[in-house]
């Protein structure tokens, strides 16, 4: 954390990678220092742990401060109402990738979360493992992006869906 603390000092950080494994932490710290880095564009947080903690607040007129992050990779888990929360804080994000663990979460919750993001999404990036074959419906995914995301140049979507319980294969559709 320390480490963190002190890349407000690098007035150039324009990236920032930040890969971590078996750690159990409020995520909110990490997403608080990250947000106020005030000219980074591109953020990845990749945790490799289940028991994530985020309490981080929807992004309001008391937060003035907002992030110049354009490109936003989050790979990790998170509920829909966290991810919400901290994408209200990027205002410019053009560039969303969403690696993500979807147990029993229906197709119309997830359209509900995706009207929340930001309407000027460039790239769109959805990686879900799920049972909900609806996910798979195209016209569902036009509609969505006719209604919400004119500006969207490109989508790129993967769904995994399990086939065999007792040795965890996984079938892959993939588009883009």
């Amino acid at each position: 954390m320390s480490v963190l603390i002190k890349l407000s000092s690098l007035p150039r950080l324009k990236s920032l990678t930040i890969n971590m494994h078996d750690i159990s932490i409020d995520l909110a710290s990490i997403y608080k220092l990250v947000l106020k880095l005030s000219i980074l564009t591109y953020y990845k947080l990749s945790i490799d742990a289940t028991n994530l903690f985020i309490s981080l607040p929807i992004a309001t007129n008391q937060h003035k401060q907002q992030s110049a992050i354009e490109s936003l990779i989050i790979d990790h888990r998170c509920s829909f109402d966290k991810i919400s929360a901290i994408i209200s804080f990027t205002l410019q994000l053009r560039r969303l990738k969403l690696i993500h663990d979807i147990y029993g979460v229906k197709f119309y919750d997830f359209k509900t979360f995706i009207r929340k993001t930001n309407p000027k999404l460039k790239t769109l990036n959805v990686i879900i493992q799920c049972e909900d074959m609806t996910y798979l419906d195209a016209y569902q995914w036009e509609r969505l992006h006719l209604d919400y995301y004119l500006q969207l140049d490109k989508f790129f979507f993967t769904y995994y869906d399990l086939i065999d319980n007792t040795n965890h294969q996984y079938q892959i559709y993939s588009c883009g």
